[in-house]
């Protein structure tokens, strides 16, 4: 297969090779195999084996009990980190999520049938060997979504899956097969038992894969749409963006800048994110409407943007405009060009201000004056020159008498 191959799973390798020279057997299972046979970017590497938790940790020196209960450790080894779990099968979702009976097993066939697509029961050994029980394979050659064995129970185990189908929909341009996709539209309320944490970390995901306006439609056309906070409201299919959206505060403020009635803070609460992502999706959404009020980006705008959503913006503005893809350059740049960076680069301080007016007592008079002579400097009225600024302060913004 290459030293491709042998690049990406070579520590996976050695551990599986070090559990075998100690009695055990071992394969490499799910998203990395999938995402090696279909030509994706391999990301984190999981290995299930026939060994308990305890035989683990006495094989390897750093081990960390992760979810030990559920047969599951991570071991530390070249400098990276493997979620090692027990073959294992499960009966019995009545949270809808964890199986209520875990039973250890020992041949790796069992622990494939209890996952959730074809194209994820795929294991491979340290020789690249595949195990495919239900043709997953092949499921990854037609591009296609096939549940394991019934879909009905499948979902009905967790699910989240019927969004997990949607998301890999997107991520990988995949199809959902039609008895796979029958069960979710038949069992879409469902959802309505899974916390909406999760379902905003599948959502996401949706939106910045490669085929976001598939997930978009699929969403819509299984009956998922109303099992998503605000998103319920709007018409996915009308208001597609025209490049996928990386993070939440992007999406919310796509959507609110015009499809949305429900603010940010609605979005926020509905979704259960952080006061970060609201922060950024204020921040965005600010900006965003500036730019569309102005058809420009101006001095102002661009001065009033975090550093850190400078590529958010980019593609928030693409995603509404089908502006090319030199606009984060250009921000970049004219980000350089600028007059000041920060209040603290203005050449006239609070501190000159009172000098100025040393009569005049301490009070919201400053912060107000100097946010005026902020954005007048930003957008070029007064070049940032002590003088010019002590003259346009004395002759157009005096402060109140008070």
């Amino acid at each position: 297969m290459g030293t491709t191959f042998e690049s990406i799973f070579r520590s996976a390798f050695a551990i599986i090779e070090e559990i075998e020279q100690h009695g055990g057997e071992a394969y490499i299972v799910g998203g990395s195999v999938r995402d090696y046979l279909s030509g994706s970017e391999v990301g984190d590497i999981d290995i299930a084996s026939s060994e308990p938790p305890e035989r683990i940790q006495e094989i390897f020196e750093k081990v960390i009990p992760v979810g030990i209960e559920h047969g599951t450790v991570l071991v530390r080894y070249g400098g990276e980190s493997y979620e090692i779990t027990t073959y294992r099968t499960e009966k019995g979702y009545q949270d809808y999520r964890h199986p209520d009976e875990v039973t250890f097993v020992r041949d790796i066939n069992e622990d494939l049938a209890r996952r959730d697509f074809t194209m994820n029961a795929i294991a491979m050994d340290r020789y690249g060997q595949i195990v495919d029980p239900y043709k997953g394979r092949k499921a990854i050659e037609n591009k296609e979504i096939n549940a394991v064995g019934n879909p009905t129970e499948r979902f009905q185990e967790d699910p989240l899956r019927m969004m997990r189908a949607v998301r890999f929909a997107s991520q990988l341009n995949f199809f959902i097969e039609s008895r796979t996709k029958l069960s979710i539209l038949k069992q879409a309320e469902l959802l309505s038992h899974i916390s909406i944490e999760r379902i905003a970390e599948e959502t996401i995901k949706l939106y910045k894969g490669k085929g976001f306006k598939l997930g978009l439609k699929l969403i819509t056309d299984l009956g998922l749409k109303p099992y998503l906070p605000q998103l319920n409201k709007i018409d996915l299919i009308k208001t597609i963006p025209y490049i996928s959206l990386q993070t939440w505060p992007e999406v919310i403020a796509y959507y609110t800048s015009e499809y949305s009635e429900a603010g940010v803070k609605e979005w926020v609460k509905g979704w259960k994110l952080s006061k970060r992502s609201q922060r950024n999706a204020e921040a965005l959404l600010e900006g965003l409407l500036e730019y569309e009020r102005n058809s420009k980006l101006t001095p102002w705008l661009l001065y009033q943007l975090p550093s850190h959503l400078y590529p958010s913006f980019a593609r928030l503005i693409r995603a509404r405009t089908k502006m090319d893809d030199h606009i984060l350059q250009k921000i970049e740049k004219e980000i350089l060009h600028l007059p000041i960076q920060a209040r603290k680069d203005l050449a006239f301080q609070p501190k000159d201000l009172l000098l100025l007016y040393p009569d005049h007592p301490k009070g919201p008079w400053i912060s107000e004056t100097m946010e005026k002579l902020e954005y007048a400097v930003v957008t070029s009225v007064v070049p940032n020159e002590f003088e010019k600024i002590k003259e346009w302060v004395s002759k157009w913004n005096p402060p109140a008498n008070s």
